[in-house]
């Protein structure tokens, strides 16, 4: 039997090193917050001291500089992809959520921030990965809901923009009207898209992590499908590929990173589910009955080792607070809300950038039910496709027989963003395909049906795959003759 080559990728730019690729990155504070709370359940004096004698975390932006607002800079490349909106709506709106106080009996958000900051870097960054954390002190329910980059939002600066999310804490820190800074423009800018306050931010970079990964120990994941990434960035603009086959693992910290940091295989939606996947494995560690005695030794040193690398604006006192309220969190059932491509319309702008719009009126339901997870209500309608997809889940691999770059990595996105799972994408063995093509291993008809319908495929340009394939169910093979849709 013959299986699907893995494609080979001709990218003569290669990728700028993702040395920050996780919001989850800050949520492990919270972890670890979590696992000292209860802690100090048992041991309340010798935590308390602890943490009162540990270094504060530095709650200052990083200093803009003068080449970070550069228009064409990397770290300022969504600058140019903004648009302004002559409208005061957002700011009234925004005006009920602005500096909320958090009265430690209602529920409180946190935002866990990750920015593209590389070692030795000054400026202003990017947020590459944002998670909202939800802890309701009565109930005990705690939520994560992840937000992709790409995802376009109003900016409520003084004259509010439209742009990317994760261009929002780069404006803060470099735009000299905005009287705030990059963090506090994060969370003004999920607060007005989610319609809920955000109370405190929390950001870690790329080292801190690390720390964290490496203090913890090997984490326990289970890896649902192979990830085969050749393109995988080091961190001097080369490559540094990353292979590994479905199964359990008990990984070290630099496999957790690359298996947290990689979306050449299933886009950035599949990296914010293993992102929540991570966290969740690493709260189970943390709280695991071994692990307690030595974090509570190890925590001094620790906090110490972090205070360069950890921000927040969470005063102590709410930190401690937060700390004795853990031991009363159902941290077993979390619930866990991605905007992924069911919720979004991938798009490319009349300026050739790729973008994610939101589909208003599928977001608001799903955040409605995870701020309320109390409430009964009757399920929303479901599309009957994305129903059938998802019962089918066909995996599909992209192949890019064009000359147009990152098409495949496009297309891939765009058909998640519809339903379909998409495992792969690269370059075909060739540029010149004037068609599409389709090759079928099998057992997916409707999926097959509806990609040939999507993409106009002729009758001659599907044919079964030679044998069976464990790395996909279906390959397409974007040809010349494929528009993809503007805007």
């Amino acid at each position: 039997m013959t299986q699907l080559q893995q494609p080979e990728y001709h990218d003569p730019k290669p990728r700028r090193p993702m040395l920050f690729s996780g919001v989850f990155l800050g949520a492990l504070l919270l972890v670890f917050l979590a696992a000292f709370g209860y802690a100090s359940y048992l041991f309340f004096q010798t935590a308390r001291t602890i943490v009162l004698n540990a270094p504060q975390m530095r709650s200052n932006p990083a200093p803009v500089t003068a080449d970070a607002i550069v228009p064409g800079g990397d770290a300022g490349a969504d600058a140019s992809v903004q648009t302004q909106v002559d409208t005061t709506d957002s700011q009234s709106s925004l005006s009920a959520l602005l500096a909320p106080i958090w009265n430690e009996q209602e529920p409180i958000n946190i935002l866990l921030l990750g920015i593209d900051q590389r070692p030795g870097e000054k400026g202003s960054y990017r947020t590459d990965t944002m998670i909202l954390l939800n802890i309701d002190p009565k109930t005990g329910n705690v939520g994560m809901l992840s937000l992709p980059r790409d995802l376009w939002v109003t900016v409520p600066t003084v004259i509010p923009r439209e742009t990317r999310i994760n261009a929002a804490h780069f404006i803060g820190d470099s735009d000299p009207n905005y009287s705030g800074d990059g963090p506090t423009l994060a969370k003004e800018t999920v607060s007005l898209f989610l319609g809920q306050p955000v109370h405190y931010y929390v950001r870690i970079n790329f080292e801190g992590f690390r720390t964290l990964l490496e203090e913890i120990g090997c984490l326990e994941i289970d890896v649902p499908y192979t990830i085969d990434d050749p393109e995988f960035p080091d961190d001097n603009y080369g490559y540094d590929p990353f292979y590994i086959e479905a199964g359990h693992y008990c990984m070290d910290a630099d496999t957790v990173l690359k298996y947290a940091r990689t979306r050449h295989q299933d886009t950035d939606f599949g990296r914010m589910r293993r992102q929540q996947q991570v966290l969740v494995a690493a709260k189970d560690k943390v709280l695991s009955a071994d692990e307690l005695p030595h974090l509570i030794s190890r925590m001094p040193a620790l906090l110490n080792a972090l205070s360069d690398s950890l921000k927040t604006d969470m005063p102590m006192s709410q930190q401690i607070t937060l700390a004795n309220l853990a031991r009363k969190l159902n941290t077993d059932n979390m619930r866990r809300l991605v905007i992924d491509g069911s919720m979004v319309e991938a798009t490319i702008l009349p300026s050739g950038a790729y973008v994610l719009m939101p589909k208003m009126d599928v977001i608001q339901p799903a955040v409605e039910a995870f701020f309320n997870p109390e409430a009964v209500s009757p399920p929303s309608p479901t599309d009957d496709l994305r129903i059938e997809l998802e019962r089918e889940n066909a995996r599909i691999a992209v192949l890019n027989g064009t000359p147009k770059p990152d098409l495949a990595l496009q297309i891939g996105e765009w058909l998640t963003a519809q339903g379909f799972f998409v495992v792969g994408y690269g370059e075909a063995d060739r540029t010149d395909y004037a068609q599409t093509q389709l090759i079928d291993y099998g057992g997916k008809p409707f999926t097959v049906q509806q990609l040939v319908e999507l993409f106009a495929i002729v009758d001659e340009n599907i044919r079964p795959g030679a044998g069976a394939n464990d790395q996909a169910d279906i390959q397409l093979i974007i040809g010349a003759d494929f528009d993809f849709p503007t805007q």
